[in-house]
């Protein structure tokens, strides 16, 4: 996450969209918007202190061009998404070894570069985790130029 300030620092209005493919509820118990939610309104809004939250139930997953066309704003230079891995994206996948060494993404031609705690083979490029400053060259240089 060291990478979202780094970026923001140099300009950027950033968005970050991530897929959480088990699901999650941002509401909380005892909230008027939780017992709305579960009386089967199909969509909550929550708006106060500079800030609007939007929870659409669909009753299965939405296509990530579908999240994208309708939630993502038109005023941001950069759209971070976090999973979605099978879209054809550009990539940066960030790997640590207590986890696995395996690189998810390494036969996707679209796979840039590779941040991890180890060295991964056959990246076509490779940052350690402490290298955000170095990430944000490359992507202001690599992404944003196209």
């Amino acid at each position: 996450m060291a990478l979202l300030p780094e970026l923001r620092d140099r300009g950027l209005r950033l968005g970050y969209l991530k897929h959480a493919h088990a699901g999650f509820d941002i509401d909380r118990p005892g909230k008027d918007s939780y017992r709305a939610r579960r009386s089967g309104v199909v969509q909550t809004i929550i708006a106060g202190g500079g800030q609007t939250a939007v929870m659409d139930d669909h009753g299965a997953e939405e296509e990530f061009a579908r999240v994208v066309e309708r939630y993502v704003r038109a005023d941001l230079d950069l759209l971070v998404v976090e999973g979605f891995k099978r879209e054809p994206l550009p990539k940066i996948e960030v790997a640590r070894s207590a986890l696995s060494t395996e690189i998810v993404c390494a036969a996707d031609p679209r796979l840039l570069a590779v941040v991890a705690d180890f060295s991964p083979p056959g990246a076509p490029r490779h940052f350690a985790p402490s290298e955000a400053a170095e990430v944000a060259d490359f992507v202001m240089s690599e992404l944003l130029s196209r």
